[in-house]
């Protein structure tokens, strides 16, 4: 089950649909368990048990980190879905990762990274002027120090931007020494956006040149593309209501 944390989302990136909606409410806690306890008596009408929540629909998870955290612990709780199934997606909170490193949680933390310099992540990512590479990854190396759980980075890939083999190498060289993972997903399209998604060939070449360094890549399948609900698609018409709660930290 992929869920949302937030009407909308205040992070910009320019490759989301969701980021160019802006920012409307946070969801409560009940709001975010509602989704998966939906998911999952649909499943067991079927005969089918929900065994993974992916914290990857609308919304910076950990911009919403309080309703976020009672949220796991219920859905792990009343839903019975082990911390190990959980996983929490984030743009790169630096503050906000450090706290989760604390909480004690098996859960799996994915990072939205798309990008291998400074300058092209902060181009497409406005989170990263505020936490530059530097300070993130250094933020996922006491990730991994602390509760001793690979970190997986997330990879859109956008055809001639940042699916190159130059972009692969300089990838490989900045997770090398990380326990980490990356799945690597063609970019889906969205109107506010004109990348286009990486081809197949493209997509191999990424994956092998980023095995050179030891790290595991994985191509996801794209889903829900033709009604707008892939990974960046999500959007709906809702009133922005900017500053509450909203701001990454």
């Amino acid at each position: 089950a992929c869920i949302s944390s937030q009407a909308g989302c205040a992070m910009g990136c320019v490759f989301c649909a969701t980021g160019q909606m802006g920012f409307a409410r946070q969801l409560t806690s009940a709001e975010i368990l509602e989704q998966v306890q939906r998911f999952h008596m649909e499943l067991a009408q079927k005969g089918e048990r929900l065994s993974n929540v992916v914290f990857m629909g609308m919304g910076e998870p950990l911009g919403n980190y309080k309703n976020v955290i009672e949220a796991v612990r219920r859905i792990n709780k009343e839903v019975g879905i082990g911390a190990r199934h959980i996983t929490i997606s984030t743009v790169g909170l630096v503050p906000r990762i450090k706290r989760l490193s604390q909480e004690g949680m098996q859960i799996k933390l994915a990072v939205s990274l798309h990008a291998a310099n400074d300058k092209e992540r902060s181009a497409i990512m406005p989170v990263n002027l505020r936490f530059p590479l530097s300070e993130l990854i250094q933020t996922c190396h006491e990730y991994v120090e602390t509760t001793g759980r690979r970190i997986t980075f997330e990879w859109a890939l956008i055809a001639g931007q940042n699916d190159t083999p130059e972009t692969a190498h300089e990838l490989g060289k900045l997770l090398q020494g990380l326990m980490c993972q990356v799945n690597v997903i063609p970019l889906n399209p969205t109107a506010g956006f004109e990348g286009a998604p990486s081809n197949r060939a493209n997509v191999k070449k990424f994956i092998d040149t980023l095995a050179d360094y030891g790290i595991t890549a994985t191509p996801r399948v794209r889903r829900g593309i033709d009604i707008d609900a892939g990974c960046g698609q999500l959007k709906a018409k809702v009133e922005r209501v900017l500053g509450r709660e909203g701001a990454p930290l």
